[in-house]
């Protein structure tokens, strides 16, 4: 017993661990303070407060569709693209009705958007697609209702904070026999995401240890992920740039104790 609370422990002081460190790191505009945290013992955390009996873990597939919010004189977006992304995910339970819920997920996102340089350019088609990839960690508040005939329903509500890992511009060719290589867009990019998420779900017991569950999320960014003086000084753009991703994901997955 002492083992698997141990695992559940650690398991814990990450997903925290993870999400207050992408919080720190949204500030980028001041001189960011070297911590040494090689001297963190986890096992002297004191962890009493918690009932780990309280706590569940489990995995989780979102097929998505995304977007982008886009404020430019020249770039517009133009249109939503289909993503996907998976994840595992910490549930304590406060009590029956209220609980805590985080994790990390890895998913891709992006959408369609045009300017005027693929407008104008007679080789490719009018508008192209910006691809990203990121490791993210959720914080949520879930309200769920009691079971009836095994089944109950939530809303959950929270933040997320991400890292950028890939980023690019994939253009499409008019000639199907002549594909263009996507154009690493990394130097313009912010890898520190913050965004909001609420969803809609219910889970199904199939024992009191172990259920399924289903859920719509809508996420948006609260942070812009485009560099735009890297955008202005390289001589893409002119005008300021914000880039701002949106999804709505479709969530199945599993949750254990």
């Amino acid at each position: 017993m002492r083992k698997k609370y141990n695992i559940k422990r650690t398991f814990l002081v990450v997903i925290l661990f993870l999400f207050v460190i992408k919080l720190n790191s949204q500030t980028t505009d001041y001189p960011q303070r070297q911590i040494d945290y090689s001297n963190i013992d986890i096992s002297r955390i004191d962890f009493s407060f918690l009932n780990f009996e309280q706590f569940s873990f489990g995995f989780k597939l979102s097929p998505s569709i995304g977007w982008l919010n886009v404020k430019n004189t020249d770039l517009q977006a133009d249109g939503a693209a289909l993503k996907f992304g998976m994840g595992g995910i910490a549930d304590y339970a406060i009590n029956n009705n209220i609980s805590v819920v985080s994790g990390v997920n890895y998913n891709w996102f992006g959408g369609y958007v045009f300017d005027n340089k693929s407008l104008n350019d007679p080789a490719t088609k009018d508008n192209y697609k910006l691809n990203y990839t990121q490791v993210e960690v959720p914080l949520s508040l879930k309200l769920k209702t009691n079971k009836l005939n095994k089944i109950s329903y939530y809303i959950q509500g929270g933040l997320n904070a991400g890292f950028i890992i890939t980023a690019n511009e994939e253009h499409q060719s008019i000639s199907k026999n002549t594909p263009i290589k996507p154009t690493n867009i990394n130097p313009l990019t912010n890898p520190n995401r913050l965004g909001y998420q609420v969803s809609v779900g219910s889970e199904y017991y199939i024992t009191n240890k172990f259920r399924i569950f289903g859920d719509i999320c809508y996420k948006n960014s609260l942070s812009n992920i485009a560099l735009s003086e890297s955008y202005i000084s390289s001589g893409i753009y002119s005008t300021p740039l914000e880039i701002l991703p949106g999804s709505m994901e479709f969530t199945i997955g599993i949750l254990f104790r």
